[in-house]
């Protein structure tokens, strides 16, 4: 793993760090391919959106560039996480500053394990609406989700809110299809708004978002997960409770314009 901080590693600094202490930040990970990000600009909206949301100053783009770059050197793929937070000496839970510390990692590309079969996490995802859709710190709800997952059958599993409404899985979007029609859980309460579902609507894909209640899913033909690292794979099943068309005309569809974005 190659590393950057914006700030000394000094004991004290880790010690009132408000994004270990309280998750005070935003994250986002990156796809690099090809020596390039294919995804950069979308990544960027995502993130400073959601660091105007917490009361933080704007991240230099092109300082972030630059630093990947020294980073990375000659690697040509791999996962880029970078993590913003904000500035902090203070104990407590209310922020004295705006100001930003940033940290960015370069890992290997993992093997990607295709995932076509879903559990049922018992995790239910909490509502908070000033936080639906964003990319923040706190993940606590994830990792309880794919704890749940270890030394069992499966890689990835549903997550529903408290309403048993269906709403993304462990570390992905959903995309449901029904009729060739594109459908999409709202995320006005609560998870994820990620990349590559912000990707598919730039592509000119009509998403159309709604309510979509767990037992309500044996109505549409197929079933897409998603997210900016793995791009977008046919799920077959879900628990063995309901089945999916893998063989749909608008799968095929997708699935080769996100080859050719990433490739290019």
């Amino acid at each position: 793993m190659k590393t950057y901080l914006s700030f000394e590693a000094t004991p004290e600094h880790f010690c009132t760090n408000r994004a270990l202490a309280y998750g005070d930040g935003m994250f986002e990970t990156i796809l690099l391919h090809n020596s390039i990000m294919p995804l950069w600009t979308l990544h960027m909206q995502r993130l400073q959106s959601g660091l105007k949301l917490l009361g933080l100053q704007k991240i230099s783009e092109q300082l972030l560039l630059g630093k990947i770059e020294e980073l990375r050197a000659n690697q040509v793929a791999g996962i880029i996480k970078l993590i913003v937070f904000r500035e902090g000496k203070l104990r407590g839970y209310s922020g004295e500053t705006d100001k930003i510390d940033f940290i960015i990692t370069i890992n290997p590309l993992p093997n990607i394990k295709v995932c076509n079969r879903l559990s049922v996490s018992s995790v239910r995802l909490s509502s908070q609406k000033k936080l639906a859709g964003l990319k923040h710190l706190n993940r606590l709800e994830q990792v309880l989700a794919a704890n749940e997952l270890i030394d069992s059958p499966y890689s990835d599993a549903l997550m529903l809110d408290g309403k048993k409404r269906v709403i993304e899985t462990v570390s992905k979007n959903i995309v449901l299809i029904k009729d060739n029609k594109l459908y999409s859980p709202k995320l006005n309460k609560c998870g994820v708004y990620g990349v590559a579902l912000r990707w598919l609507e730039s592509q000119g894909h009509e998403i159309k978002w709604k309510k979509i209640e767990f037992k309500t899913l044996r109505k549409y033909d197929g079933f897409l997960v998603c997210n900016s690292i793995k791009g977008f794979n046919a799920v077959t099943s879900i628990k063995d409770k309901f089945q999916f068309r893998v063989d749909l005309p608008v799968i095929d569809e997708i699935q080769k314009q996100w080859r050719i974005t990433i490739n290019s």
